[in-house]
């Protein structure tokens, strides 16, 4: 049964207060959860509220005098309809990417976005807000519904706009990796949780502006030999795990170079990874790097891309030199390919057709089209392509 329109409303409301008031946090919180002493509604309520959605004591309070009861809001002035065009592009997203969205408007204050059970914020640029979310290797397939939300300058819930796309099979492939009977200590539970958590402390923080622009380019110099998402089968048992990064060959010692710029977030070593460096891009994403010799960094250092972080070693778990670099957008890790390639990165400088806007009624009223698909006279241009 679907909800009646009063109930979905209200949860959109609810949802868009929540998710605006952590974008003002500038961080991500897990999704809200139902109050025990929060009143249930029966079925028959739900209905009578859809009739009438004045509340039990606005209807008692009506009763008793003979006339509605004027609410405090309606003596306030309605705030002015806010204008903003939603961008999700691209609208398919394979399983291990990531997808940009993207609120352009001169109105907003702030944007928010709930996917995947968490609320996350939007960056600023001009009259640009936007953020970059992942889609885990293992995601569900298929459609895959989310929650847009956007303030008006005053910080008030001015538009909520619920949006989806569509999550891609990857079909990973399987690969066998045979290690000695030394490194097999590296599979242990205890390890890899340790290992997990000191990445999860850092990458699940989130500078709130972007430091980095343009495609990423690659940390080293030597063939890639394995890539991201595949299965790995350790010693041909049963595989447990996906690859979450890229690999490359390489020499002992040879250099390490940052694929963009960035702040140096973390320095050390875990006993499963080994020697690593973790940059921060701003905005929820991070590129890390592994099994290194030496670091040539520190924590907070600034870095510019192509800038040397470090030297291929072998240390943690490894059959040989080489690096092993992830590129993690808000704790997730996704594919290194997609931001090594121009045209496939989600670049938030990039120019959107108004057309494809996911909200296709402030797409008219903006753009100067009525409801016949007429178009009327504006000066508004925002969201079009500019030229000079």
């Amino acid at each position: 049964m679907q909800w009646p329109n009063l109930v979905r409303a209200r949860f959109l409301v609810l949802i868009a207060a929540v998710a605006l008031g952590v974008a003002a946090c500038g961080q991500t919180a897990p999704a809200p959860t139902a109050d025990d002493d929060t009143p249930q509604l029966t079925v028959d309520e739900i209905l009578a509220l859809e009739e009438d959605p004045r509340t039990q004591a606005d209807v008692a309070s009506d009763e008793a005098t003979g006339q509605p009861e004027q609410s405090a809001q309606q003596d306030e002035a309605e705030p002015a309809p806010l204008q903003a065009l939603i961008y999700v592009q691209p609208p398919q997203v394979r399983q291990g990417s990531a997808f940009l969205v993207v609120v352009d408007s001169a109105d907003a204050g702030a944007a928010s976005v709930a996917f995947a059970g968490e609320f996350f914020s939007f960056v600023r640029e001009g009259e640009r807000l936007f953020t970059i979310l992942p889609v885990a290797a293992n995601a569900v397939t298929g459609t895959q519904p989310f929650i847009v939300s956007v303030a008006d300058a005053e910080g008030r819930p001015a538009l909520t706009e619920e949006v989806q796309i569509e999550i891609i099979p990857a079909d990973w492939p399987i690969e066998v990796v045979e290690i000695d009977e030394a490194n097999s200590r590296l599979l242990d539970p205890a390890v890899v949780a340790e290992d997990l958590a000191v990445r999860a402390s850092v990458q699940r923080a989130k500078t709130p502006e972007r430091l980095w622009s343009g495609f990423f380019r690659q940390p080293a110099t030597g063939v890639i030999t394995s890539t991201f998402g595949v299965l790995r089968s350790y010693n041909f048992a049963d595989p447990v795990e996906f690859h979450t990064g890229m690999d490359h060959a390489g020499s002992l010692g040879e250099l390490v170079v940052a694929p963009n710029d960035g702040i140096v977030a973390w320095v050390g070593e875990t006993e499963r990874r080994g020697r690593g460096v973790i940059l921060d891009h701003g905005g929820g994403v991070f590129t890390t790097f592994w099994h290194l010799s030496s670091v040539a960094r520190a924590p907070g250092d600034p870095i510019a891309r192509g800038a040397v972080l470090g030297r291929i070693g072998s240390t943690g778990l490894s059959t040989g030199p080489h690096l092993h670099w992830e590129v993690v957008v808000h704790g997730v890790p996704v594919d290194p390919i997609q931001w090594i390639r121009q045209t496939e990165i989600p670049d938030p400088e990039a120019v959107f057709d108004p057309a494809t806007a996911v909200n296709p009624e402030t797409n008219a009223a903006i753009n100067g089209v009525d409801a016949n698909g007429t178009a009327k006279q504006t000066s508004s241009t925002l969201g079009a392509p500019s030229s000079e």
